[in-house]
């Protein structure tokens, strides 16, 4: 093979194919082949960093829709036992106890037991605290109601209601 090198200024204006030159390649194609090899571990680096991320997005997603379900579950018992004890008000008002006292709620009881009870779907724990207020709610008329309902995920959870029950039906 002949190589020939022309001063490229007095060319300038030529393509190297009209002129008939033979350019000598077999240096660059070395540095090709080290160079692809070094974008193929960039371009497999940057695809692990992308999947990784993914992963890492999915996980939290997953983790973050159990909590929120887990906290509307909550939420739900929290409704139910502030209901349950709407009913117990309705129906006898002499059930409600007149003192500061803490009770649970089994899952579907319509009546306040004694603590602790077996968890609620195997999860959660629902606490039912009676006590005055001191100023605007006093016993024997009023009692202010805190539902507790709480669960275990890696610390512990919980959400509150509180509400206040009066003896709409006084003698």
């Amino acid at each position: 093979m002949v190589v020939l090198y022309i001063n490229t200024v007095a060319v300038e204006n030529c393509r190297r194919e009209d002129l008939g030159v033979v350019m000598d390649t077999t240096y660059g194609k070395r540095w090709n082949v080290g160079q692809s090899l070094v974008e193929a571990v960039v371009a497999v680096g940057i695809v692990i960093l992308l999947i990784t991320g993914l992963i890492a997005a999915t996980t939290s997603t997953l983790r973050f829709g159990q909590m929120s379900k887990d906290r509307t579950q909550a939420l739900q018992y929290a409704k139910e036992g502030m209901e349950i004890i709407r009913i117990i008000r309705d129906t006898n008002w002499d059930d409600i106890p007149q003192t500061t006292a803490t009770y649970c709620l089994a899952k579907g009881a319509r009546t306040l037991g004694g603590c602790p009870m077996d968890p609620i779907d195997a999860m959660f724990s629902r606490t039912i605290n009676f006590s005055d207020d001191g100023t605007t709610c006093v016993a024997p008329d009023c009692r202010k109601v805190t539902i507790t309902v709480s669960w275990m995920e890696k610390e512990e959870r919980s959400v509150t209601l509180t509400s206040y029950i009066t003896n709409w039906r006084m003698r």
